[in-house]
Formats: C-alpha cells, structure tokens, sequence
C-alpha cells in the first residue's frame, strides 16, 4: 500500500496545484472565452473532487506499475495517460457538442498531456525515493 499512497499523493499534489493555476490564473480567460455560455457559473465539487481524487490514482496505476520500470518508461506512461484521457474527453465533446471549439480541444489535450507527465514524474520520483 505504501508503493501506491506516497506516489499517489504526489501526484494530487502537483495535479492540483497545476490545474489551480492553469484554469484558475493562466488560461481562465481562455476557457471563457471558448466555452461562453457552456460554462458554469461555479464549480461543481462533486465531479471535480471525484476526478482530482480519482485521475491520480489511475494516472499512478497506469504508468508506475508494475514497479521497476525505468523512471523514463513511466514518465511516458503518464504523458499517454494524460494524452488518452483528456484526448477522449475533448474528442467526445468535439463529436458530440455544437460549439466546442476545434482549439479548445487541442488546447485542453496539450495540457492535460503536459499535466499528467508532471504529476507522473513527480509520483516516479517518489515512489523511486520510497
């Protein structure tokens, strides 16, 4: 258990401090911006605890296991996870919604690509420290 909560909780730390900056300070125009009237007015804290608490998790599992990779393998591990998982999510709306923007989606990828390598990174660095 203690090979999975360390890296896991260093991988919601950087995710959470990442993302509070990034659509909190550094793109929150930009997000209004593209999704206008889509946009909540505030946050809803449910889903976005159950994805803050949860996406780590999966993003540990998926890229550290099994144990004893080269920390190279699993910081690219990471990068795919955030690269497949925010792709469908920004895929499916870009399929499915009428005024998803195009940039958006490439926007949101890139990032949730950059995100997860560092989250990634930091829970390989951990979990490689014990």
């Amino acid at each position: 258990m203690q090979t999975f909560f360390k890296p896991y909780l260093a991988a919601l730390l950087v995710l959470s401090v990442l993302d509070a900056l990034w659509l909190g300070v550094l793109a929150r125009d930009f997000y209004r911006e593209a999704l206008g009237a889509l946009m909540a007015e505030q946050v809803r804290w449910v889903p976005a605890a159950l994805f803050y608490f949860g996406y780590p998790a999966a993003l540990v599992g998926l890229a550290l296991f099994p144990a004893g990779q080269p920390m190279s393998h699993q910081i690219a591990r990471a990068a795919l996870v955030g690269l497949v998982g925010y792709g469908v999510y920004d895929l499916t709306n870009l399929a499915t919604l009428q005024h998803w923007p195009v940039r958006l989606a490439v926007v949101d990828t890139a990032w949730g690509c950059l995100a997860s390598t560092l989250a990634g990174a930091a829970a390989a660095w951990v979990a490689r420290r014990g």
